[in-house]
Parts: C-alpha cells; sequence; structure tokens
C-alpha cells in the first residue's frame, strides 16, 4: 500500500445536496491523488445515495449505508473501522477543503515521521442570518485566532499540549474538528473509537486520547473552511441544549486513564472549575428558560456522586466572583 494512501471518511445524515456536492468535489480536486472516499449514510428519509451516485464512476469512491440509525458517533465509528490507508481523514458533509489540503497534511506527517496527527488551521463560514447569530454567540469569529494563538505552526508534544489545554479547561476545542485533523492509522488503532454516546464533545474527547498516544504538527494555512448553518449538528445541539455536560466525560475519561502525576492533578483542578462552570450554565439555562438535555443532567450528577472531593471544590468556586468567560 502506498505509504501516503488517506481513506477520507464522509459520515452522512439528512445531508443538504448542494453542501454534500461541495464536498465530494473538493476532495476530488485534490492535488494529492492518493485517497478513497467513503460516504456512509445514516437512515434517514433523505436519499442520500442519489445524491452521491453520480461520482461513484471513479472508483476511489464508495458509497454505504447502516441499517439502522446509528446516531453521530455510531455512525463515525462505523466509518472509521473501515478506514484502510495509512492515514485517516474526515470530512463533513457541509465541509469544504481547498485543493492542496491532503498534499499538505501527507506532506507535514512526512517531514516529522514521529507524529501521528496534523491540525490543519481553518475559518468558520455562516449560511444564512441564524448561523452568523450563532457563531457570533458561540465564538466561533474569534476562534481560529485564538488557535493560532495557542497552537503556532510546527510540532508539538502531545502530551505537553494536552497539559496546556486542561490548564483551559479544556476550552475552547483547540484541535479543531474532524475535517481538519489526519490522523495516521496506527494513531486510531492505539486510541480506538469514538464515544457514542456523546452528543457534541466527541471529537475534543478522541483528541485527548490520541494526544497521549503521539505528537501533532499544526499547518498555519487555511485550507478549506467548516460551515455553520441551521440544519448543522453544532446549532441542532446548542438550540436542543444537548452536550452541555459532554466535557465532564472528557474529563472522567482522563480520570480513568491517567496515573498520579501533573496531568492527573492537572485534570482534577480543571475538573473542580467546569463543575462550578456547569452548575452556573445550568442555572442561567433555567432561568432564560432554555431547555437542558436531561440525560446530560443526569450524567453530571452521577460523574458528581463519583467525585465527591472535586464537587466540593467546584461549588466553592460559585462564591468566588465568577472569572471571565472562555470559549
Amino acid at each position: 500500500m502506498n505509504p501516503s494512501t488517506v481513506s477520507i471518511l464522509m459520515p452522512a445524515f439528512r445531508p443538504h445536496a448542494t453542501f454534500l456536492r461541495e464536498a465530494i468535489e473538493s476532495v476530488m480536486r485534490q492535488t494529492h491523488p492518493h485517497w478513497t472516499l467513503l460516504v456512509h449514510d445514516d437512515p434517514s428519509d433523505t436519499d442520500t445515495e442519489a445524491i452521491v451516485r453520480p461520482y461513484l464512476h471513479d472508483e476511489r469512491i464508495s458509497f454505504g449505508r447502516s441499517k439502522k440509525r446509528l446516531g453521530i458517533g455510531g455512525n463515525w465509528n462505523a466509518c472509521l473501522r473501515q478506514a484502510r490507508g495509512d492515514c485517516v481523514q474526515f470530512l463533513f458533509q457541509d465541509d469544504v477543503w481547498r485543493e492542496g489540503y491532503l498534499a499538505a497534511c501527507v506532506a507535514a506527517l512526512g517531514r516529522e515521521p514521529s507524529a501521528g496527527m496534523v491540525m490543519v488551521h481553518h475559518p468558520y463560514r455562516a449560511d444564512g442570518d441564524r448561523a452568523e447569530h450563532f457563531m457570533a454567540a458561540a465564538g466561533y469569529d474569534v476562534l481560529p485566532a485564538l488557535r493560532r494563538e495557542a497552537i503556532p505552526p510546527g510540532k508539538h508534544d502531545g502530551t505537553a499540549l494536552l497539559l496546556a489545554w486542561l490548564e483551559r479547561g479544556l476550552r475552547p476545542n483547540l484541535i479543531g474538528e474532524p475535517s481538519f485533523v489526519m490522523l495516521r492509522r496506527s494513531v486510531t488503532e492505539q486510541a480506538g473509537t469514538f464515544l457514542e454516546d456523546m452528543t457534541q464533545g466527541l471529537d475534543v474527547e478522541y483528541w485527548t486520547r490520541a494526544l497521549q498516544k503521539t505528537s501533532l504538527v499544526a499547518i498555519d494555512e487555511n485550507l478549506g473552511f467548516f460551515r455553520v448553518h441551521a440544519d448543522g449538528a453544532s446549532m441542532r445541539n446548542e438550540e436542543a441544549g444537548q452536550g452541555l455536560y459532554d466535557r465532564l466525560r472528557c474529563f472522567e475519561t482522563l480520570l480513568h486513564a491517567l496515573p498520579y502525576g501533573t496531568l492527573r492533578r492537572t485534570t482534577e483542578r480543571a475538573v473542580a472549575e467546569q463543575l462550578g462552570v456547569m452548575a452556573r450554565k445550568f442555572f442561567a439555562r433555567l432561568r432564560g428558560g432554555k431547555r437542558v438535555d436531561g440525560g446530560g443532567a443526569g450524567g453530571a450528577l452521577s460523574f458528581s456522586l463519583r467525585h465527591p472531593l472535586l464537587l466540593i471544590r467546584g461549588l466553592l468556586t460559585l462564591a468566588q466572583p465568577e472569572r471571565a468567560p472562555v470559549l
């Protein structure tokens, strides 16, 4: 197998036909030719196969569909299990790459053989007025600059980067969305699969596992864009109040995995601070009449009961002046 072969994975669910075509066509324009693309549909009332069919003349492109609804994480894992290239790269159905994206990532891994991850800085594009409002409220307009400041171009030790991210309480998603992160398949095999019961933060949780396995290379070049629109998962989850407690799940997996040491102590401190943030956010949403996902709230309660000392530390922060919000 060509060492630069890339398995591109595109999980699909009720895609917007125009956006999906733009995503596929951005793959076909890549200057790096050694790739395969799997579009894998989670069943719905949308005929995704009909949208993809005109592209199946390219033998590098294939289509698959689950027999039953798997959800976001389940569909991501269904794709991941079929990856065969040396490199694994997701591309979401709404996002678009510039033609040099794959070439730049593969070259970065070639220059740094000990690195197993590449992140590519990228802008966010709003589609519609609602999306523009959501982007501003969520801080997407300043996120690219913040990422560049936190993770400058070049190679970064995974453990050191994870430690710095934990100091920020894993806020924001500094590594970025899966559409702009390439991994060696050997790293995905070590890190395992995505947590299927998470709704919003499953990529953040996965990056915390991957960074414990390898170093990362950051590319400071806009090689595509992440699309934000009213039917996208990010906006739907936020409006439904889902994923509000997913960051606690990220901390939970770290607490289980990390031996006692600097990373563990930093995680515990971040957890206590996050419990305070969660409490403020929970009560703020209730006061504002916004919906809060009950399953998420139950997960937070269970987490707190499993870590009572961290809960006490977190609740003590409620008596302190609230810190400036972090994205």
